[in-house]
Order: C-alpha cells, then sequence, then structure tokens
C-alpha cells in the first residue's frame, strides 16, 4: 500500500510543479492584415476586346464591401445610365444596359479606393476594369497638374473633363457632362489612360455640388485653348481661377447693435450711399468713403425703425434701395462700448501713432485729452508726456503727442475722457504698449531678371500669406531686363516673392474670364525664403521664368 502510495506521488508531484509554474498568455491572433484584395479572375476578362455583356463579375481573394462609390466612381466616355455595382461575400458585380454601349469604343469603369477588405478596410488603390467594344483598347494617355492660378498651390479633387469636339459651343461645361473624366489628386495631378486618337474640349472646374457641370461664378475653372488634338501621350497644365462676377449683389448685412451695420457684398467693388430721406445725410457715416471693398461698414444715428439708403455700384449705371429694419435704440444710461488700440501684441508699428477704435458713433466735441496720460520708463527714470490728440473720423481718435523710438509706454484714460453721441462717457482703462525702434527692423533688396519687358506687381508675402510689402515695376522697350528693389523697415521673419504679371498695368491682378477666353494673369512664386533679420540687410537675386 505504501509502495503504490508511493507511486501515486511521484505521477502527481511532477505535473502539480509544471501547472505552479505554467505562466497564463493571452491568444495571439498573429500579425495585423495590411494587404489589400487581390483580384483573383474577371468574368470577362479584365482589358477584353469585342466586349458584348451586360454583366461584369470580379472575384478576390477576400471578402470585401464598396466604400464611398459615389465619390469615387468614374466611367469613361459617360454612359447615360450609372452602372450598379454591388459586392457580395468574395465578388463584385457591376451590371451594364448593354444596348447604351457604342461599338468600336474603349470603356473605363474607375472604382478609385472603393474596394476594400471587409475587417482591415485595406482598399485597392486606383483599381479600374477596362474593355473594349471593338477589336482594340485604346491606349493613349493624357496626365497633367491643375494650380491655383492665385497662389500656384496644388488644386485637390478637381473634375478634368474632356468633350468630343462634335459641337463647338462654349456652353458645354454648362448644360453637358463630360465624355471623360478624371479627379486631381493632393497633388494637383491627374491621369487619363485608355484614350482614343481624336481632337477634345478640356476643361477643368472645381465642382462643388458634384453635378460634373460648370456652375458660373460659385466655382472655379480652367480650359485649354485650342482644343486638344491628341495623336500620342501628351501632358498639359491648368490654372484654375474664379471668374468675377458680372453682377454686383448684396449677400446679407449685419446689425450687432444700434448705431453700426454691415453690408456685405458678393465682391470687391465701388460703392456710394446716400440716404433715402435727404434730412438724414447728417446721420449716415460710412467708412472707407471711394474705396473698392467687399464689406460696407455704417454708422447712423437719430433713426429709428427702418433707414433707407440709395445704393450705387459704380461699375453700373442702376442704383438701388435698401431698406433696413434697425434694431432698437439703446435705452439712456446704457454702458459705454469698448475701445481698443492699434496695437499688436502690445507692440506699435514703426511710424505709426496710437490710436483709439470706438464702436459708436462718438461726440468728438467733447474729447478731453487732459483726462489721458502716458507714461515712459527710461534709463530707471519715470516721464510723464503731455498729451495732445485729433478725430480722424467719428469712431478713431488718434494721440498726436510725439514718441520716442524702442519705448515702453503706459496710457491711462480717465472716466469721462470720451462721450459718445448719446452721452455715455468711457470708464477708467489702462492700456501698455511699445513703439517700435527702426533697429529691430530689417532690408531686403531684389535683384530681378525679367524674362520680358512689361508691367509687374511685386509682393513680399510672410508665413502667413499675407502681402506685407508691395511694389510695381513698368519695364519699357528701351530698358534692360534687370531690376533691384528695396523693401525698407521690414518686420523679421521669413518671406517669399511674388510677381504679377501686370499685362494691362492696372496695378492689380485680374483673374480669367471663360466665355471671352481670357486667361488670369500669371503668376511666379520664388521658392527661395528670403529670412529678414533685425538691424540687417539681405541681398537675393531672382530669376523670373513662367
Amino acid at each position: 500500500m505504501a509502495k503504490q502510495l508511493l507511486k501515486i506521488l511521484l505521477i502527481f508531484i511532477p505535473v502539480l510543479l509544471f501547472v505552479h509554474c505554467a505562466q497564463i498568455a493571452p491568444l495571439n491572433g498573429g500579425k495585423r492584415d495590411v494587404e489589400p484584395p487581390k483580384l483573383i479572375e474577371a468574368i470577362p476578362a479584365n482589358q477584353s476586346n469585342n466586349f458584348n455583356s451586360a454583366r461584369i463579375t470580379l472575384r478576390f481573394d477576400e471578402f470585401v464591401k464598396l466604400n464611398d462609390l459615389s465619390n469615387q466612381l468614374i466611367v469613361s466616355p459617360k454612359l447615360k445610365t450609372t452602372p450598379e455595382i454591388e459586392s457580395d461575400g468574395k465578388t463584385i458585380t457591376i451590371l451594364l444596359i448593354k444596348n447604351e454601349l457604342k461599338p468600336n469604343t474603349t470603356y473605363r469603369i474607375y472604382l478609385g479606393q472603393a474596394v476594400a477588405d471587409m475587417h482591415e478596410a485595406n482598399a485597392i488603390r486606383n483599381f479600374e476594369y477596362v474593355f473594349s467594344t471593338g477589336p482594340y483598347i485604346d491606349s493613349l494617355e493624357l496626365k497633367g497638374l491643375v494650380l491655383d492660378a492665385f497662389n500656384n498651390k496644388p488644386a485637390n479633387n478637381t473634375i478634368i473633363g474632356l468633350y468630343h469636339n462634335s459641337e463647338n459651343t462654349d456652353s458645354l461645361p454648362y448644360k453637358n457632362v463630360p465624355d471623360y473624366i478624371a479627379k486631381s489628386d493632393e497633388n494637383g495631378q491627374f491621369k487619363f489612360t485608355n484614350l482614343p486618337a481624336a481632337t477634345f474640349k478640356v476643361y477643368a472646374y472645381s465642382d462643388k455640388n458634384k453635378n460634373y457641370l460648370y456652375d458660373g461664378e460659385t466655382e472655379k475653372i480652367a480650359f485649354l485653348d485650342p482644343d486638344l488634338t491628341l495623336s500620342s501621350d501628351s501632358t498639359v497644365r491648368f490654372k484654375l481661377f474664379q471668374e468675377e462676377s458680372s453682377k454686383g449683389f448684396i449677400k446679407k448685412t449685419f446689425l450687432p447693435y444700434y448705431g453700426f451695420m454691415q453690408i456685405i457684398l458678393n465682391k470687391k467693388s465701388l460703392i456710394t450711399l446716400q440716404p433715402l430721406n435727404p434730412r438724414d445725410k447728417e446721420n449716415v457715416f460710412e467708412t472707407l468713403m471711394n474705396k473698392e471693398k467687399d464689406t460696407v461698414s455704417v454708422y447712423y444715428k437719430n433713426v429709428t425703425d427702418t433707414l433707407g439708403l440709395i445704393f450705387r455700384d459704380q461699375s453700373r449705371q442702376k442704383a438701388d434701395t435698401l431698406r433696413i429694419t434697425l434694431p432698437k435704440k439703446p435705452p439712456l444710461g446704457k454702458k459705454f462700448k469698448s475701445m481698443s488700440l492699434n496695437s499688436s501684441g502690445g507692440a506699435l508699428m514703426l511710424g505709426t501713432q496710437p490710436t483709439l477704435s470706438f464702436l459708436n458713433w462718438m461726440d468728438i466735441q467733447t474729447a478731453n485729452p487732459l483726462k489721458i496720460s502716458l507714461r515712459s520708463r527710461e534709463d530707471s527714470l519715470i516721464g510723464t508726456s503731455p498729451v495732445t490728440g485729433k478725430w480722424l473720423d467719428i469712431t478713431h481718435y488718434e494721440i498726436s503727442s510725439e514718441l520716442k523710438e524702442g519705448v515702453n509706454y503706459n496710457m491711462k484714460i480717465d472716466t469721462n475722457a470720451f462721450f459718445d453721441i448719446y452721452g455715455i462717457s468711457n470708464d477708467s482703462i489702462a492700456m501698455s504698449f511699445k513703439t517700435q525702434s527702426r533697429v529691430e527692423y530689417g532690408k531686403a533688396t531684389l535683384k530681378l531678371l525679367f524674362n520680358k519687358k512689361q508691367a509687374y506687381i511685386i509682393e513680399l508675402v510672410n508665413d502667413k500669406e499675407q502681402v506685407v510689402r508691395r511694389s510695381f515695376i513698368d519695364l519699357p522697350l528701351s530698358s534692360s531686363n534687370a531690376a533691384s528693389l528695396d523693401f525698407i523697415d521690414v518686420a523679421p521673419g521669413t518671406y517669399q516673392v511674388k510677381v504679377i504679371y501686370d499685362n494691362n498695368a492696372n496695378k492689380k491682378w485680374d483673374t480669367g474670364n471663360f466665355l471671352l477666353k481670357t486667361q488670369p494673369e500669371q503668376i511666379f512664386i520664388s521658392s527661395k525664403q528670403i529670412k529678414v533679420l533685425s538691424d540687417w540687410e539681405i541681398e537675393e537675386e531672382i530669376s523670373i521664368k513662367e
């Protein structure tokens, strides 16, 4: 008995030790699948000639699904009826209406990235199925680039349309879906394959509403002129532009509070306003009068309920009448609206005076500069400067006192320094700013070599695509192609040079016009980065080619 017990223990003790020492680990499903599905069979075969079927069956090596098919699918040339496309397990079926297929024509059904595996959503890139109803597959290619005409940046997701040159009309992109369609990628690049040797009208447009038509001034467009005769593989480039609206109109009005409103226009225009009631002439004030703008800011007073305005666009002969319902007049004793200073980040730009901006029509007879004080700290000594000032208009008060460069100032405005037209005065407020000095700025000298003699606009553009300096050069035929340009007092930063070919010498960039077959004015942007440093001069040579 004892021997049997010993045998049992000798058997079970190792087992118990093994169980005790074993590590419990979670199950591992293996490496993540990153491969897209593979096409293993197509019926009829891809690249088939003499195609004569209403059904296309595509079989893959794993379960598949269709993603974003409506945006990915492109059939070229277009069919009257969009094919029905469905996925079922490892199969995708494409159903066509056979009698819509033209004879001796190569068709391309482009699915883009729509076909993906079921579980990991790995998509096949640029998947397509090609067939011909004739004895051969068309094989010509057309590729190219779409850039925005104003900044030369790649234009993504732009429709490029080819139209068989069967009807000589400029209404094609407005009324007809292209015969062949491609879309530009994030780099602005596009590619057509399996094209026939033929002559095409070629257009590109932004197609915001995805109807495959050009909808006029709300979208951007580019065109090739003359037409494209395709006899071999070709490359083209488009400059996409937005046409200027042929008619100006008011998009909306904005009235944030009584006494102020903004009229938002659809485009920049030279606008004049006058009250419909002559008695209101002294009660309406338009800012930035006689300047081209797309937003008209108007202050008004002593008008209730409705303000009538006569609205004239100088480019049109007709005057429009505008009636605007006003908000309620503020009650007496309402709090004074805030004021602001024209400093940026606490710094006052070189050559500017501190200017206060108000949000209401001010009483320009009652400003009291004695209630404004300026204190500066230099060499550990505290000094106080007397303040003088003047009204620039009904909402801007400029401090006229002479200020030193590179000095920190504290400005205190006591209560009752300013009153608006309703007799409401400001509360006490303190503001701080620093006047910048010339040594904080740099100088950029540009040595420019042009490829032809004409007028140019030269702009210095910062990394936020803001124009910080602009100059004009007009090279007469008798001059050389070289010119030198100095930009002084430039804030430290990194800049690029933008050159506009000002063909009509009107000192502004002109967009294109589709119906007039006018291309936008060319723009050259230097790839060189110009780094301006404080109290430093940089000289850069730029060769301008477009």
